[in-house]
């Protein structure tokens, strides 16, 4: 099978928009022409990736990724770019056929996959035997139907070893069932399931592959009533947040996620329709999880437990994300109780009131902070309002950092003003994180005469069609190996189709990301639309003495090794006639 024509998937990219596309993984905001969000592919904290509609391209003014919206949906979900391209016309009801081009598989890590793909399967397999009733009238009991089995892919491990056994008959050896972290050497030294009557639940990555599991118990009595799968190589807890790739879409309509501890609590709120949840899984929030955060919104509401580990975990979520510009809201359960018991034993409207009243974080932190501190000492008060002003300083909005400097005055008895002199308020520039490049596409102007004329010479070329046959005919040469081969393929795209596009050309380059990033690197130099043949030929110039002077360079190299005087004649006489423009 052939893979798909430029012709087809042209057809493809003319029928969609790449801002709608984009939108389904990452938040788009329109500021003038163009669309702005995080970019996906770096640590981005403020939005640096634009979308233009126009142009059918995406561009990250700070670590350059760039290309249209199939180059988008490959690198953003780690596929092949036929893959890519086929996902995207899935979205337009467009049949292609991709033959054998197939998403890459991650060699290095295929086998651990696979055996959590199959362990997965198998343990869900095991939830519909005769031998799974207990366990699914447990799961009624726990208000968990069967279509949340099904989403969630709910399953059940045995008191045996028949995983084991299954995993050795399709050739996996025993250390590598161990180190994947599904099995374990038992007392007797030999090879034993981990899990053993236990209620399972997968964990997915980013890109929703199974890579572990957590195991609960569900009759009898154990020391553990969970029992979750190591890290491992594909199993990191601190870089992943359970349900992210099955929450994305609806994170991404609402654009607000729910943020709790647990992954029962996750599926507990899908019960009562809340399908905006995710989970860090018990762990103490990491740099990774808030990059995830926030690459889908920057509004955020915590959920954690409500006991006093729970309120811990909140104000460490609080002072973790300061420096990103989350909406951060606080729903804090009574009783100590987690969503999960929270929403079993006080119901639904309860917990919907909650989500629907939460507190801005300020306010949580300050209730928290207040607490610690004895109103009626004078002494207190004062390293009250020293120790609140910093998180005041915190707050961009004026008029809500006055709403709670009143708020403030009015709890502590002291003169508003005395609060504001106590605030550093902090300035674009302290907190504006995105690296600083050159002008306001984010392209650096090139010092090097050379690089300048070729920038100026490729910027023609994709704007102008004139130029292309111009540099055909007249130059056909840049001193960079990636800027001759981008050249070439301009014109080779424009002899194919008698003109030159650069929504068509990008398609046309398909996976070839290095030439992709260059021209849309091209395409955002900050140079006018407008130019003069004395220009062009000017930079011609420039480039054809580049040219002549590495020529000189090696000739002169030759004529230093070379002993025969005849020879040395000619290769001088060939560096003069350079020089003299002869050649």
């Amino acid at each position: 099978m052939s893979k798909p024509s430029f012709e087809e998937i042209f057809d493809i990219q003319r029928k969609i928009n790449i801002v709608d596309v984009i939108r389904d993984y990452i938040p788009l905001t329109k500021k003038g022409k163009n669309y702005f969000g995080i970019c996906p592919f770096h640590d981005d904290h403020n939005p640096s990736m634009s979308v233009s509609p126009e142009k059918q391209m995406y561009k990250c003014f700070v670590c350059g990724a760039a290309g249209n919206v199939f180059n988008f949906v490959k690198d953003y979900k780690n596929i092949n770019y036929y893959e890519a391209v086929k996902e995207v016309a899935d979205k337009v009801g467009i049949s292609i056929d991709i033959g054998s081009y197939k998403p890459k598989e991650d060699i290095k890590f295929k086998d651990e996959y696979d055996i959590y793909e199959i362990s997965n399967k198998f343990y869900q397999n095991n939830l519909n035997t005769p031998l799974g009733k207990i366990a699914r009238n447990y799961l009624a009991s726990r208000d968990i139907t069967e279509d949340i089995i099904k989403r969630f892919q709910i399953g059940l491990s045995f008191n045996d070893n028949k995983l084991v056994s299954l995993l050795e008959s399709k050739g996996y050896s025993k250390d590598l069932l161990v180190k994947s972290g599904i099995s374990v050497i038992n007392d007797e030294g030999k090879l034993s399931d981990i899990y053993r009557n236990r209620i399972m639940f997968p964990l997915w990555d980013t890109n929703g592959k199974v890579i572990g599991f957590s195991g609960r118990i569900y009759e009898g009595s154990d020391t553990s009533k969970y029992i979750n799968t190591m890290e491992t190589d594909i199993f990191k807890k601190g870089s992943l947040l359970y349900n992210y790739e099955n929450a994305k879409k609806s994170v991404l309509e609402k654009d607000e996620i729910i943020i709790c501890e647990g992954f029962m609590d996750v599926i507990r709120l899908y019960t009562i329709g809340v399908t905006n949840a995710v989970a860090t899984m018990g762990t103490a929030v990491t740099k990774e999880q808030l990059n995830l955060i926030r690459k889908l919104t920057n509004n955020v509401i915590l959920l954690f437990d409500g006991d006093k580990a729970g309120e811990k975990a909140t104000l460490s979520f609080i002072e973790l994300s300061k420096n990103i510009d989350f909406n951060l809201s606080i729903v804090r359960l009574e009783e100590d109780l987690d969503p999960d018991d929270y929403i079993i034993k006080k119901g639904k409207d309860k917990m919907l009131e909650h989500l629907s009243k939460p507190m801005n974080a300020f306010d949580y932190a300050l209730i928290n902070l207040k607490n610690n501190y004895n109103f009626n000492n004078p002494e207190d008060v004062s390293k009250f309002i020293t120790s609140i002003s910093e998180k005041l300083s915190n707050i961009d909005d004026d008029v809500i950092r006055d709403l709670e400097i009143k708020k403030i005055s009015k709890l502590t008895d002291v003169d508003p003003d005395i609060i504001k002199s106590k605030i550093k308020v902090k300035t674009r520039e302290d907190t504006h994180t995105i690296n600083k490049v050159d002008v306001k596409f984010g392209v650096k102007f090139k010092e090097n005469k050379y690089d300048k004329a070729t920038d100026v010479i490729l910027f023609n070329m994709i704007r102008h069609n004139n130029i292309i046959q111009y540099y055909f005919n007249n130059l056909s040469y840049l001193p960079d190996e990636l800027d001759r081969k981008l050249a070439s393929e301009i014109v080779l795209f424009f002899k194919k189709y008698n003109s030159f596009n650069l929504v068509d050309f990008i398609t046309y380059l398909g996976d070839n990301s290095e030439l992709v990033k260059r021209v849309s690197e091209i395409d955002s130099l900050p140079y006018s639309e407008n130019y003069s043949m004395e220009e062009i030929d000017n930079c011609f110039d420039t480039i054809k003495e580049f040219s002549n002077k590495k020529q000189i360079e090696n000739l002169q190299a030759k004529l230093k090794a070379e002993t025969n005087d005849v020879v040395r004649k000619e290769i001088a006489k060939k560096i003069i006639d350079i020089k003299m423009g002869k050649n």
